[in-house]
């Protein structure tokens, strides 16, 4: 269940277990390839088959096995969803497409749109738990790098269709080849439902709240040379949908939303004896409509980034990341400017430890510099009980500059009333620091183990109140500290086990625990092929011991989901899969519904 392999994406090993290896190799953690043996940050890895088998229509569903994520859905596909990391919001995570940011500057905290990304046509997605990813921006929380299918030798193509409850359905459609010289892949989807009633408040429209999303994906690259590379990727998401409980003169059940994105990466990259460089610029134009009783409302958000990359081998053993990047958010007449540059020793020594030191320095055009910088270190024990044991730490740091929105909206907030300005304080940066400490043992493709003990604190961190009708700014520390316990085990040759847990304790500046983070989290999971052409996937999830705004008890729930996939010939592959089997009755929103059990059966032909 190995996804295929490429020089700059992160592959599975030859197995064809999907347990985590010494030799498995990722990317995210210090944007580079390198095998999870020197690794010593929290990453967790997802390829095609996995994806596949899980089936599930959104890319945020999918991420509610994995540990220390938990999502909350304000009522089905396409609606706001929060994808939470350790207990941290989701703005915090940064998400990438085959190395574009397609974070939004006229969000209200700038992060992505989880929402909508669909899950088809991906095939491996790594995240970064916890605030490492100092390489990627002093911001950056956690990291979710999605990378879509690459050929190097051979053409593939894929169409699949399916259909199921709440009349929904989904159609796509891939492309993709290469050769030494050319390699392209281009894919279209389409994603539609009817939905259901979103609000448990609308008692008296009750309509379903629909949503369609068509996606267009393609990346093309030129091997001029053995040392040099020109890369080109495009993407355009456009979406529209239907929701509840919008403002207007009367709170309204018949509101509706569009939305669009469109974003482009280009690259030249240059691969030497030594070392290897890649220049690359992207731009991400993302605009949003909102119909309410108050009429039309829009925004749009741009984003445009230069980043230079590159490494130094100084010898086999020691070598040196580094980079300089360049980037301007617009949101309306607001803009920022940020210059910043970083980098990352990385040693290895006797082929035991490993140890990296990595230093950035952010410079804002309207908050001025900061400096941050993370420290981890990983060392294996060969040869204990059949297996490799590896201890890991890391440390980081690192700030986040309030948003574009969170300043504009304290600027110009007037009373609704009066409409006289209201007297909000001036934002300044948030500054947060993060520490993993854990213990992972590897046995030959067939057993992993791992457990994380985390601590994250956020200074300064800035938040919504409804009673003053915008941002404040917390004068203490915001904290999130709990455990990961992870297993993936190969019981039988057709059985396989992965179980995750995650105890997360959360405390706000005044010692409340933060609203709507799960104090247990819980996946168990069997994947059982008794023959080559058969699967069966299952996962129960489970979330407890969440409260929200009011101080008030959440619903504690367990989810259950299943599927069967039987691969026909080489051509075709048929598939039914149930979700919410035991008819579930919860919120993961307070006010907003789930969907209760759901079927649905697709075909795939690829040749």
């Amino acid at each position: 269940m190995s996804a295929a392999s490429a020089p700059v994406f992160g592959n599975s090993t030859d197995s064809e277990s999907s347990i985590p290896a010494l030799e498995t190799v990722v990317v995210v953690s210090s944007r580079q390839s390198e095998p999870l043996r020197r690794v010593a940050t929290s990453v967790t890895v997802l390829d095609e088959q996995q994806l596949k088998a899980r089936g599930l229509a959104s890319l945020a569903d999918v991420l509610r096995s994995v540990p220390s994520v938990s999502v909350s859905n304000n009522g089905g596909m396409g609606k706001t969803t929060y994808l939470q990391v350790r207990g941290e919001s989701g703005f915090r995570t940064l998400v990438q497409i085959d190395g574009i940011d397609i974070s939004d500057p006229s969000n209200p905290q700038g992060g992505a749109h989880i929402a909508h990304i669909m899950s088809s046509n991906l095939q491996r997605v790594e995240l970064l738990r916890g605030p490492q990813g100092m390489l990627y921006g002093a911001d950056a929380g956690g990291v979710l790098d999605i990378s879509t299918r690459r050929e190097e030798e051979s053409q593939r193509f894929e169409v699949s269709a399916e259909s199921g409850s709440y009349d929904s359905q989904r159609y796509n459609a891939s492309a993709s080849g290469g050769n030494d010289t050319l390699d392209y892949f281009v894919s279209s989807a389409k994603a539609e439902t009817d939905g259901f009633n979103t609000s448990s408040d609308d008692t008296e429209f009750k309509d379903d709240d629909g949503y369609d999303n068509e996606t267009l994906h393609g990346r093309a690259g030129w091997n001029l040379s053995e040392q040099w590379r020109v890369e080109a990727v495009v993407r355009d998401t456009d979406a529209t949908g239907e929701y509840d409980r919008c403002g207007g003169p009367e709170i309204l059940d018949d509101c509706t939303f569009e939305y669009s994105q469109e974003s482009a990466r280009v690259s030249l990259a240059h691969k030497g004896e030594i070392g290897q460089q890649e220049l690359s610029y992207t731009h991400s134009d993302t605009s949003r409509t909102y119909v309410s009783g108050w009429g039309p409302s829009h925004t749009e958000g741009d984003a445009k980034k230069l980043n230079l990359i590159g490494s130094h081998d100084f010898s086999n053993n020691h070598s040196m990341l580094y980079g300089v990047e360049q980037r301007k958010d617009t949101m309306g007449e607001a803009d920022r400017d940020q210059w910043a540059l970083y980098s990352e020793y990385q040693g290895n020594y006797a082929d035991q430890a490993f140890v990296t030191l990595g230093f950035r320095h952010d410079d804002s055009s309207d908050f001025g510099s900061h400096n941050s910088f993370r420290a981890s270190s990983a060392y294996l024990f060969g040869q204990v009980a059949g297996g490799t044991f590896k201890l890991k730490a890391s440390y980081g740091t690192g700030f986040r500059a309030p948003s574009l929105y969170e300043v504009n909206h304290n600027a110009t907030a007037t009373d609704w009333l009066t409409f006289e300005p209201l007297e909000l304080p001036t934002l300044s940066p948030e500054e947060s620091r993060g520490l993993d400490i854990g213990v992972e043992y590897f046995d030959e493709n067939a057993l992993h183990l791992e457990i994380v003990l985390f601590n994250q604190v956020i200074e300064n961190e800035i938040g919504w109140d409804g009673d003053v009708y915008g941002y404040l700014q917390s004068h203490g520390k915001s904290k999130s500290r709990g455990v990961e316990l992870i297993t993936e085990t190969q019981l039988t040759d057709s059985l396989l086990l992965s179980a995750n847990y995650t105890y997360t304790d959360t405390e706000e500046a005044d010692d409340s625990p933060r609203p709507r983070r799960p104090e247990h989290l819980a996946n168990l999971g069997f994947t059982y092929k008794p023959t080559s052409t058969l699967s069966l996937v299952m996962n129960l999830r489970s979330s407890a011991g969440a409260i929200d705004t009011d101080g008030s008890s959440m619903d504690d729930y367990q989810v259950l989901d299943a599927g069967v996939r039987y691969q026909l010939n080489n051509v075709t592959t048929v598939y039914i899969r149930g979700e919410n089997l035991t008819d579930e009755d919860y919120e993961e929103v307070p006010g907003y519904n789930t969907a209760g059990p759901a079927g649905y059966a697709g075909v795939e032909f690829s040749f």
